[in-house]
């Protein structure tokens, strides 16, 4: 499992201070750039040294509860299945030790013609690690 913190800012809310729904897509984006580091890479290095690009390919999602202006949340990452060119994550958004939104991404990973590569061993040994 990884974890990355986030906060909510006011740019990420309405005018009540409520987080805006589209929102909670990038908290999560940015919880899967955050992983990719903390494996060890980047994305620019992956896309350089293995024309490696990372897409959403499905996302199924649930909100449970909101989150407002200054709340705290922590972003929990769980790889579910990894196959040759995709993987399927597990990112839930928790507030307080409550969760308050729940997805299931699967990624795939293209070159930059578009179609589907293998990812590179060198991050799935990470990933396995």
């Amino acid at each position: 499992m990884f974890t990355s913190k986030s906060k909510v800012y006011y740019e990420d809310t309405d005018s009540g201070g409520v987080v805006y729904y589209a929102n909670y897509l990038k908290f999560i984006e940015r919880a899967r750039t955050n992983l990719i580091q903390e494996l060890g890479f980047s994305l620019k290095s992956l896309i350089e040294k293995y024309d490696c690009h990372f897409v959403v390919k499905n996302i199924h999602c649930n909100y449970i509860q909101s989150a407002k202006l200054e709340d705290e949340l922590t972003i929990q990452t769980n790889f579910i299945e990894i196959k040759k060119a995709s993987f399927e994550l597990e990112q839930n958004i928790f507030k307080d030790d409550k969760v308050i939104f729940e997805s299931k991404v699967l990624m795939v990973n293209i070159n930059s013609s578009g179609k589907p590569i293998k990812i590179p061993d060198s991050l799935i040994l990470s990933i396995n690690d």
